[in-house]
């Protein structure tokens, strides 16, 4: 049986950080319907989103879990689906809890 730590413990799974992001996603943006997002998501193909929004969008992701990254990094090297925005998170919260 595996030894779950204090830090692995505290880590939302990915599923909880989809459903996370879905639904910042959906109240920052404002005109998008809950069902109408899915893990696939684009977040800027899918619904032709304009900057100002999707930095609304990030900084409240950054926000709700604590991220502090610098403005160019986000999201670098994930897709920019909500699929990936929740690995960068999870990347990034793990990364975090090693220090």
């Amino acid at each position: 049986m595996k030894n779950v730590t204090e830090n692995e413990s505290m880590l939302p799974s990915k599923d909880q950080a989809i459903e996370t992001i879905i639904d910042i996603f959906v109240r920052e943006i404002g005109f998008i319907e809950r069902s109408e997002v899915s893990r696939s998501t684009h977040i800027v193909k899918d619904f032709y989103i304009d900057t100002d929004d999707i930095s609304w969008f990030a900084e409240a992701v950054e926000k709700h879990f604590g991220l502090n990254t610098p403005p160019g990094e986000w999201p670098k090297g994930f897709a920019p689906t909500i699929e990936g925005i929740a690995d960068y998170v999870l990347y990034h919260l793990s990364k975090n809890k090693v220090k």
